[in-house]
């Protein structure tokens, strides 16, 4: 978990930036978190020498800072009762599942106070509600280090900062945000552990406050189980781990073997306790179907005291198409870790044989989130992708776009487009593009394979911007297409165009489910007619093969990865293919014969 600089003032020029407006939110900037990977566990060995688990009601003498006035932190044993909370709040929402959840917990209720449908006091979802708590003086005298831990559960919501501050005279304040990077509109895991190291605040201190709160208007968040502990002896945690290929060292989950190149992987560490721990490094192992494929450690690092540093390891290739798991591991030289339990993370990466994706997801379902278009560009032409670095020269054939399921995509217009960034002129030059298609209701929550309209050269040493985009419609909205996306990315890695063609890149982004694909068939060898014609082509419904002469005797129909799909034989001068279950993208068509085997192109739209 990063902390956060306070009282810094960041300018964003409205020429060059622009904001995300998905599914009920408008983001709001704040410092962005990589994709954080997966901890084993975060349980502690230690015993609190402070504890708060609501047993006895709001605690005495602790303090609601409601600015508002309409959405104070308080006791309960129920959860939302606001419009998102799973009922339309006809009851309340789920509760936090706390180690002693039963007996209480404490929740702010934004979605609740901002419910104009049941009578709630602002009378609108569009109101930012700031609300905190903070407690009395807790004395951590004589402790060395200090770790807080709390159980949280919430809805995150317009990428607002949801804060821990913390001080040892209540006048200066030092904060953290725990919204751990997940995706807008989606609900953290139930509970969430957070484990924040605040020893350089509280550590001998013998009045410590905690100010815990956020400025939201919807949703909820939900506290309980608050306690503060000392670290253990040797502690040395791991906070996060990524990668980066190329000359970007950009993080793509996507590689393929045609752009592959040397990658390297970075793990921060941080030190847990009040001393210095020396000969820190960190490792890393990567595994695929047939074992491990690589494996490699850090140069060791001294820690001082509540510091944290980032490690690197680096000298693998990839080498094969597969699913590789990659274990991170912050480990000690010659000293015994007094928490095994924080020192290790895993994530996964897919090398494929010719698909770039920036994303994480591994299926279309995974996408529960959208984005449908700028603040202020709503019913509008609207474009958004990923930047991809090219390693190698190629030709991108066709993209992959994620259609969100949502009703608006039902009849939408959606298309693709392959830009490339020119240091002469400054400027995303357009390159090559899809044809335009109208989604179905097949088409919502897929992911859809769309040929270019022809080969598009990309060249080593370019960066890449590959886009999906809709026309827009009606000014409220209801026209726009929304498209899938995933996990949180760093800052210009997406970029978009408004209706009026000017290009942005969006701060606090999340990658797109767009993808580049640099061989799906488009370049295939077709043989010369030999007497074979095909049509319509493209086609979504109905191909007809027509035959001049009988030497064919079968045909076998092939999918853009290699799989046969349909086949059978040829007793007449006319074969007629349902293609109508098929997902959009470029198949490749044998058609065999004694003296001639004819590949043809036919193009699912």
């Amino acid at each position: 978990m990063k902390k956060l600089l306070l009282g810094l003032t960041i300018v964003l020029p409205l020429s060059l930036f622009a904001q995300l407006n998905s599914t009920f939110s408008d983001e709001v900037f704040k410092e962005t978190l990589r994709k954080p990977s997966q901890h084993l566990s975060d349980d502690s060995k230690a015993v609190p020498f402070w504890t708060e688990d609501f047993g006895n009601g709001f605690p005495n003498g602790w303090v609601v800072a409601d600015s508002s006035g309409i959405c104070p932190w308080v006791y309960s044993t129920d959860g939302s009762w606001g419009n998102f909370n799973g009922n339309n709040a006809s009851a309340a929402g789920t509760a936090i599942a706390s180690t002693t959840g039963a007996n209480g917990f404490l929740i702010c209720d934004a979605d609740s106070a901002n419910h104009f449908t049941y009578g709630q006091p602002s009378g609108t979802y569009y109101q930012y509600l700031s609300s905190y708590f903070i407690t009395d003086a807790i004395d951590c005298s004589g402790r060395s280090s200090v770790i807080l831990s709390f159980e949280q559960y919430y809805r995150y919501n317009n990428g607002v900062p949801m804060y821990v501050f913390v001080s040892n005279d209540s006048i200066n304040w030092e904060g953290y945000d725990v919204s751990g990077g997940i995706a807008n509109n989606t609900a953290s895991a139930n509970p969430d552990v957070v484990n924040l190291n605040i020893t350089n605040v509280a550590a001998n201190q013998s009045t410590v406050y905690l100010k815990i709160g956020w400025s939201a208007r919807v949703y909820h968040w939900q506290i309980d189980d608050i306690s503060l502990r000392e670290a253990d002896a040797f502690d040395v945690v791991h906070e996060e781990s990524w990668w980066g290929t190329g000359n970007f060292q950009n993080q793509y989950y996507k590689i393929p073997l045609v752009q592959a190149s040397p990658i390297t992987f970075y793990t921060s560490i941080s030190n847990n306790t009040g001393d210095q721990i020396n000969n820190v490094q960190s490792s890393v192992s990567i595994s695929n179907t047939g074992g491990i494929d690589f494996s490699g450690t850090s140069s060791m690092i001294n820690l001082p005291a509540v510091d944290s540093d980032t490690f690197l390891v680096s000298g693998w290739t990839p080498s094969a198409v597969d699913i590789h798991s990659i274990d991170f591991s912050a480990i000690i030289s010659g000293q015994t870790d007094g928490d095994l339990s924080n020192n290790e993370g895993s994530d996964r990466i897919q090398i494929t044989e010719s698909l770039y994706g920036l994303d994480s997801l591994q299926s279309g379902n995974q996408s529960i989130a959208s984005i449908s278009n700028f603040s202020g560009n709503t019913g509008q032409p609207f474009k958004i992708g990923n930047v991809y670095e090219i390693i190698n020269d190629g030709s991108i054939q066709c993209m992959e776009i994620g259609i969100a399921d949502e009703p608006e995509n039902d009849g939408a217009s959606v298309f693709g487009e392959v830009y490339v960034w020119s240091p002469s002129l400054g400027q995303w030059e357009f390159r090559g593009a899809t044809d335009v298609i109208d989604l179905t209701t097949s088409d919502l929550g897929t992911i859809l394979n769309l040929p270019l309209l022809s080969e598009t050269p990309v060249l080593a040493g370019e960066e890449a911007l590959v886009v999906a985009g809709h026309y827009g419609g009606p000014l409220d909205g209801s026209g726009d297409a929304h498209f899938m996306y995933g996990q949180s990315v760093e800052n210009y890695m997406v970029y978009g165009f408004d209706g009026l063609g000017d290009a942005y890149w969006l701060s606090n982004p999340r990658a797109i489910v767009v993808r580049a694909n640099f061989n799906c068939g488009l370049n295939i060898e077709e043989s010369s007619n030999y007497g074979v014609n095909i049509f319509p082509n493209p086609s979504s419904e109905l191909i007809n093969v027509e035959f001049s002469s009988d030497q064919f005797s079968s045909y076998h129909l092939i999918d853009p990865r290699g799989r046969t799909i349909l086949k059978g034989v040829i007793d007449k001068e006319l074969l007629k293919l349902n293609i109508n279950k098929l997902s959009t993208g470029v198949y490749t068509l044998e058609i065999i014969g004694d003296k001639q085997h004819v590949k043809k192109r036919v193009i699912v739209k």
